[in-house]
């Protein structure tokens, strides 16, 4: 009977290089093993009329070795010795990609938060600045305390130790209450102790990335944006600026920013 060929795996291989002739004739052969052309064709759904040109593509991209044999016999080569390779590269590529993006959602976000050419509202319902640290931190604790929803929060180390500091309390009761708490951090060995503290009562993952700025998304509906100085772990002093917003654009782009950096992500151990 044909061999079953899954339409996921013929994309995958699509992504690696392979025609979807190609992916069909190399999945048929790793399923049954040396075959002659005219069984492949009927196991792979591959045109008898395209099979010769097919394999002889995958012979090229070293997938198929052929038998010298009355009538030829065709043989899968070990996924290990071509396509791993390739999927590693593209798996680097989309890393690099993934950094890039990240870095100019960042980019793009402070500079429409700092009121640039972008022709974003800046009206009141719209943005907001925010100027001094316990200012703004005070602020944040007005939005954690009214979150119905979710709670992404993203921070740097020395912004960690702050929101332990000035919103442990908040996280942990919003959490009890049922609302979704995530908090992403750039941690380091010597921060260490608060981030396990901090895993306790909230989601906590950590990158090895960093963003450039702390930020808080509430319930997919509003975002603070705050710029630190100096980025110590004092919570009463600095002269921090922040943005706060309810803007649908740039609130949906730092949620999307913190699922991929999420996603990516690594669990606090």
């Amino acid at each position: 009977m044909p061999a079953v060929i899954d339409e996921q795996e013929i994309g995958a291989l699509q992504l690696l290089g392979l025609t979807c002739y190609e992916a069909k004739a190399y999945l048929a052969l790793i399923r049954t093993g040396p075959v002659s052309a005219g069984k492949l064709a009927f196991y792979a759904h591959v045109p008898r009329s395209k099979l010769y040109g097919t394999l002889h593509d995958l012979e090229q991209k070293g997938l198929v070795h052929v038998a010298p044999s009355k009538p030829e016999t065709f043989t899968a080569v070990s996924p290990l010795a071509v396509l791993k390779a390739k999927a590693e590269e593209i798996s680097d590529q989309a890393a690099a990609g993934l950094e890039i993006v990240q870095k100019l959602a960042e980019e793009y976000a402070l500079k429409a938060t700092s009121g640039g050419e972008l022709g974003l509202p800046t009206e009141a319902n719209e943005l907001w600045h925010i100027d001094g640290r316990r200012h703004i931190y005070d602020s944040v604790g007005k939005m954690l305390r009214r979150a119905a929803k979710s709670v992404s929060y993203y921070a740097t180390p020395a912004g960690l130790v702050r929101a332990y500091k000035a919103h442990a309390d908040y996280l942990e009761n919003v959490g009890k209450r049922g609302v979704t708490v995530r908090l992403l951090a750039h941690t380091t060995k010597e921060i260490r102790s608060v981030a396990s503290e901090l895993a306790a009562v909230v989601k906590i993952r950590r990158t090895t990335k960093p963003l450039g700025a702390n930020f808080v998304c509430i319930d997919g509906r509003e975002l603070v944006v705050i710029e630190n100085s100096p980025n110590d772990f004092n919570v009463e002093k600095g002269g921090d600026r922040a943005a706060w917003t309810t803007n649908k654009l740039l609130v949906g782009m730092f949620e999307g920013l913190f699922e991929r950096v999420w996603e990516n992500s690594s669990p606090l151990h």
